[in-house]
């Protein structure tokens, strides 16, 4: 019986590509795989040594480790990040089968994978969990524009589990390497530096992309440093047309009443009164741009000791700032989205009847807003982790784990001002010619602050912060040469804490209240690249952030606390115990693994309780506590039928602790009306059971077919319900009564808490090949693609049942590559079918979503000599929009673009 080979000689040209840095073909030898316990002894069949470079190295390497794992992994390594078209590590991560990606400000943020959104995804970095969050994020999702691609050496994603993985995730784990000094060939110094600039046609600004690495490793190669560095920045223009939703009218009312039109003027039958009244109108129409201003720093740097060829230790530290500001003007009917609606009066309509909604429409007595804000946000991330492994003897080995990191979210400045003019008549939207961007006319002279009047200023700041630490240890014993015996466990504790404070008087400006507002306001101009139609208002006064603080006295103004802090301390412990094993069975090889995870999970979870009396509102931060534990089962086989075919089964419960918001026991508490809102510390985890099979075809060097099907039983799903419970079965403290109720008193509670579950199911398909079959010119070409099919199913409660929200049933990756000497060239694209965003919708509005979307990058390099390598990449060629809807029939929420990136570099190593 014939055996992969997996130490098979394969002469690679895998570069310093984690920092963008193509080198010439054999320059460096890639870092090889570890290989799995058992394998090495085995026969292996004599495979022919097949010599490939750069970006196909890297694609051979990815699918030598696809194929050793037991379970479903899907890999990418230096060369492919550092080569592709790409922002950060998301749109990296992207073009892997299953995955997509959340985009902010035209970049990659969060990633889903099969179906299930970030946060039912771990990430690890260097082997430890991490948590990175900029901005506002307060959840366990992991945001990955923290980091720059250039970074990293390699990602991982684990879609199946196996009992030695740390429990938490039910959609996968993705495993993120930094580079090592060890992981080039040869000792001594190696260094390279990249430096890029990058367009945005949008902005029309360049901005500076650099990224340098120093390594230096012994003669003996027994210890090595590294430290590399990576800066860039972003400046792009958010542009966009957005409603914040539509809203229905109510013909029940008579006018002027519960958001009702304040009259029809063409209105002169009641069925043309009906029609009116029940129509959807949007509620905040408006064109917006954002100015947005970004930049990123991210350092990493290790120390890698080998003693001798039994130990093994690895130092890592790695950090990284994101700072981004954006300022984000805009002019806006106002009324429609407030009780001033009351008094809007319908001069001219045309209602669309497919979407019971108005296509058109003159307005008087309309209530106008001119605002502006501006935003700044810093977050910081920072780790340090220690791995050892030492074996003992040639059949007994260890390993430990040693780690922390901190990520820092903070808002150190949010403010926003506003203009305001009531009572304008002729007040125009058309939809007619475009129901993605209308002609919209205010009916005055927009760019004069003369009949505005200065009514709002807000102040805020705001931050939060994660912190892990983590001990864990694994020992290994080859009982035989097919059976390895693997026992373990960590201890990891986890701290999030949030706070927010405010300028006292945030509903008005007071004193400071003026009318006629050209000297504190200046004019902005959309230049109509989105496609404005002719006739709309485009040329807009509003609030200048530097003119109007040194008019106000807004940032002189105390902040207090706005009582939205909340605290969730975390301790996990789990142990495991795990069988691998590598066999034969009469002619076929059998490999895989079998084990059980332990898991205990304690949370401690602070926040405040308003509660309101007679005498007022008083408040009270509470503690509450809340423990369970979990056993977690797991198999995963991979069975080799003959040397090119590859057959797996698997099968595991999971689980994935609930969103840090959900678990805060702050509220409100009524003890007179005997009502209870708040979130819910004592909500157990989401659960599940996988099953997972997959055929994957290797059939030549580079080429791969594969075809996975997986199906996820999900015991639950964190809802909002309101139900009757007695006091003394909340877990909340007795003193929130204040005398006003008893402990054995029921109450009406308004909480979160794990609902009905569901399922979900899906088909990866993978196709890759070079074209070395073809003749001449076309045998340089190479494809990489593929599709994933989801499709699911909850139990929204009375909204009633639905697919999961941030799930696209059809994702599709393509890339063509052509790649002979010194010449390189990729062209991908990535497919995401819409997917919801919130169920039910608000507003009256069914559902809340994204539509599809299509980018398409492109990138080529030459290398000039065997040390310098010209580059040219192209981000979002076409320029997509992010379309967001809402309600089934397709109404417009926001419509929005970012411009096309093209950035130019030189590449060189040493």
């Amino acid at each position: 019986m014939q055996r992969i080979n997996l130490r098979k000689s394969c002469a690679v040209g895998v570069s310093l590509a984690a920092l963008s840095l193509a080198l010439p073909a054999g320059a460096q030898t890639a870092p090889q795989e570890p290989v799995p316990t058992g394998v090495a002894d085995q026969p292996a069949a004599q495979v022919e040594d097949i010599v490939v470079t750069g970006f196909r190295s890297s694609l051979q390497q990815a699918l030598n480790i696809k194929r050793s794992e037991a379970g479903a992994v899907d890999a990418i390594l230096a060369e492919d990040i550092a080569d592709f078209p790409d922002q950060n590590l998301a749109e990296a991560i992207q073009r892997l089968p299953g995955v997509t990606i959340d985009r902010v400000n035209g970049q990659g943020t969060t990633i889903s994978v099969r179906g299930l959104s970030s946060d039912f995804t771990r990430t690890r970095i260097n082997g430890l969990e991490a948590q990175a969050a900029s901005g506002g994020s307060r959840n366990r999702s992991f945001d990955f524009s923290m980091f720059a691609s250039e970074l990293f050496n390699s990602i991982k994603v684990r879609k199946t589990q196996s009992a030695e993985i740390e429990e938490g995730s039910l959609g996968a784990t993705v495993d993120l390497q930094t580079g090592r000094p060890m992981d080039f060939g040869g000792s001594g110094l190696n260094s390279a530096l990249s430096v890029q600039g990058s367009y945005n046609d949008l902005s029309e600004k360049t901005v500076p992309r650099l990224a340098g690495l120093l390594s230096w490793t012994n003669e003996d190669r027994t210890f090595g440093a590294l430290i590399s560095a990576a800066y860039s920045e972003r400046s792009p223009i958010l542009e966009s047309f957005n409603t914040t939703r539509w809203q229905q009218g109510d013909a029940s009312r008579p006018y002027g009443v519960g958001q009702n039109l304040g009259g029809c003027i063409p209105c002169t039958t009641a069925a043309q009164r009906t029609e009116v009244l029940n129509a959807f109108y949007p509620r905040i129409p408006r064109y917006t741009f954002g100015n947005t201003q970004e930049d990123r720093l991210g350092v990493t740097a290790a120390l890698q000791w080998r003693p001798s060829a039994r130990t093994e230790v690895a130092l890592d530290l790695l950090w990284s700032r994101l700072n981004s500001e954006l300022e984000s003007p805009n002019l806006e009917a106002w009324s429609f989205s407030r009780a001033a609606v009351n008094s809007v009066v319908v001069r001219d309509y045309a209602i669309d009847a497919s979407k019971n909604a108005f296509s058109y429409g003159v307005f008087d007595n309309v209530l106008v807003r001119s605002e502006n804000g501006f935003t700044r946000n810093e977050s910081t991330f920072a780790q340090a982790s220690l791995n050892v492994r030492h074996d003992f003897t040639d059949r007994f080995r260890g390993n430990l784990k040693l780690g922390a990191n901190k990520s820092e979210a903070r808002t150190p400045l949010n403010v926003a001002y506003a203009f305001e003019q009531s009572d304008v008549d002729g007040y125009t939207i058309d939809f007619r010619g475009d129901d993605r961007l209308p002609l919209i006319n205010y009916g005055f002279d927009t760019t004069s602050g003369e009949d505005f009047t200065l009514i709002q200023a807000t102040r805020s700041t705001s931050g939060g912060d994660f912190d892990n630490q983590v001990a864990a240890g694994a020992l290994e014993y080859d009982w035989s040469d097919a059976v390895t015996f693997k026992f373990g466990g960590e201890y990891r504790t986890y701290g999030f804490s949030n706070f927010g404070v405010s300028r006292a008087n945030t509903a008005t400006v007071g004193a400071d209240r003026l009318t006629g507002v050209d000297s504190i306001g200046k004019v902005v101009s959309i230049d109509g690249k989105i496609g404005v139609p002719a006739g709309s208002s485009l040329n807009f006064i509003v609030p200048d952030i530097g003119k109007i603080a040194d008019f106000l006295s807004v940032y002189d103004d105390p902040l207090t606390p706005n009582r939205s802090e909340r605290e969730v301390d975390e301790t996990d412990q789990g142990v495991f115990v795990q069988t691998d094993f590598n066999t034969q069975l009469g002619a076929v090889t059998v490999r895989g693994n079998v084990g059980v995870r332990y898991a205990r999970t304690e949370v401690e979870s602070k926040g405040w309780q308003t509660i309101t009396t007679p005498a007022g509102p008083t408040y009270e931060y509470v503690t509450a506590n809340n423990d369970y534990d979990d056993v977690l089962p797991s198999f995963n086989l991979a069975i080799e039928p003959r040397e090119d075919l590859v057959i797996r089964l698997g099968a595991a419960k999971v689980m994935s602790r609930p969103s840090l918001g959900d678990l805060t026991p702050g509220g409100g508490v009524s003890p007179t009306t005997r009502t209870v809102s708040y979130g819910n510390p004592l909500l157990d985890p989401f659960r599940a059971t996988n099953y997972d099979m997959s055929v994957e075809w290797y059939f030549q060097n580079e080429g791969l077919l594969a075809a996975a099907v997986f199906y996820k039983d999900i015991d639950s799903f964190i809802t909002s319900v309101t139900e009757s419970i007695v006091w003394s079965d909340l877990g909340l403290p007795n003193e929130l009564l204040q005398g006003a109720a008893r402990p054995t008193d029921v109450f009406q509670v308004t909480r979160k808490l794990n609902g009905q579950g569901g399922t979900l199911h899906g088909l990866e398909i993978q196709y890759q090949q070079p074209f070395t079959f073809l003749p001449g010119f076309w045998s340089n070409f190479g494809f990489i693609g593929n599709f994933t099919y989801v499709d699911s199913e909850v139990d929204y409660g009375a909204a009633g049942k639905n697919r999961l929200t941030g799930q696209s049933k059809n994702t599709v990756n393509a890339t063509l590559y052509y790649e002979k000497g010194p010449f390189q060239a990729r062209t991908s694209a990535a497919y995401r079918s819409s997917y919801l965003m919130s169920f039910p919708g608000s507003n009256g509005n069914s559902e809340e979503g994204m539509n599809d979307t299509v980018y398409l990058d492109a990138s080529m390099s030459y290398d000039i000599t065997p040390n310098l390598t010209f580059s040219l990449e192209g981000i979002n060629l076409t320029d997509e929009y992010n379309d967001r809807y809402v309600d089934v029939a397709d109404r417009v929420s926001d419509y929005r673009h970012t411009g096309r990136e093209i950035a130019v570099g030189l590449r060189w190593k040493y």
